[in-house]
């Protein structure tokens, strides 16, 4: 029998070297009260004390050691290929489960079952994790069923807030490995899951996302970076879906470039700033109104999500 087979959710927890955190995202999944869940935590190749820590818990937790490449796509599909059970839940090893996360959102995805994924809200926190500092949805869409458009104008789901059905992640193939930059890849599975499948928002708010300085996101060119590659990779693999949607492509993109022309100029690279401003500016007219509806929507937008910001 495949390991998982008999569970109805797999929480699958990469790490690397994060022993001060992990334990509490362990025993934030150890609180949920729904019968049927397993842990598995891949360490990709930690050098402190993670192994110890993960077997020092008596709840059967599975470990699973994998040689150093620093590639959360790879050390996730790790724990994918671990488990057949019917739902799949995602959570780094610096975050948190909120209470009711797993049965809540595993009833939603049961009413919907063509959906490939429930999202919830979330929130970042500092040092304390009872201290909000801004919430993942803060000033962004949360649609129901087909999501790709909304995907396509900019990442709106953080892993941790989502769960997953695992016949529609087999069919699209899991994580890509392929790509060059971290930090975008569950972005890129988003777009591909959306592309085939309904999504659906579940109100409320079910996990804490610890911000600190090893976060990927605290540069926000780099991220932005990858974004941009994601896009790219969508009018390859679906270009008829993007070409129904490429005034939203033409403005996830804008946007990419707008941020990333921000970041230079804060840098004081000013010359690496200009080619990103006009392609902000080239991609911006190409959408509504000439890129003012979606300069006004930033606008509106930009305040809320401050307290979401790296």
């Amino acid at each position: 029998m495949p390991r998982g087979s008999a569970y109805r959710v797999s929480v699958i927890i990469p790490t690397y070297n994060r022993v001060p955190y992990l334990g509490g995202a362990i025993r934030s999944v150890l609180a949920e009260s729904m019968e049927g869940v397993e842990i598995i935590v891949v360490d990709d190749g930690s050098t402190d004390d993670t192994e110890a820590l993960v077997r020092s818990f008596k709840a059967g937790l599975i470990y699973l050691r994998v040689p150093h490449r620093g590639q959360p796509a790879a050390t996730r599909n790790c724990g994918l290929r671990a488990t057949r059970a019917e739902f799949v839940a995602l959570l780094d090893s610096d975050d948190l489960f909120l209470p009711g996360k797993l049965s809540g959102q595993a009833a939603a995805l049961a009413a919907h079952p063509d959906a490939a994924l429930v999202y919830s809200n979330g929130y970042f926190f500092s040092d304390d994790p009872g201290v909000p500092i801004g919430h993942v949805l803060d000033g962004l869409p949360t649609p129901s069923g087909d999501g790709f458009a909304d995907l396509l104008r900019g990442n709106f789901l953080f892993p941790a807030v989502t769960l997953i059905r695992r016949s529609c992640l087999d069919a699209v193939g899991g994580f890509d490995e392929t790509l060059t930059l971290r930090g975008v890849e569950d972005y890129d599975l988003w777009l591909r899951l959306a592309a085939r499948f309904p999504i659906v928002y579940a109100p409320g708010e079910v996990a804490a996302i610890r911000r600190h300085a090893d976060n990927l996101s605290k540069n926000p060119a780099t991220i932005r970076m990858g974004v941009l590659q994601v896009l790219e990779k969508m009018r390859t693999v679906e270009p008829q879906l993007v070409q129904r949607h490429r005034a939203e492509w033409y403005e996830g993109a804008a946007r990419s470039h707008g941020a990333i022309m921000r970041q230079r100029l804060r840098e004081w690279r000013i010359g690496t700033a200009f080619p990103h401003a006009w392609y902000a500016l080239t991609h911006a007219a190409r959408t509504p109104g000439g890129g003012l509806l979606a300069f006004l929507a930033w606008c509106r937008r930009r305040p809320q999500r401050r307290g979401a910001q790296p």
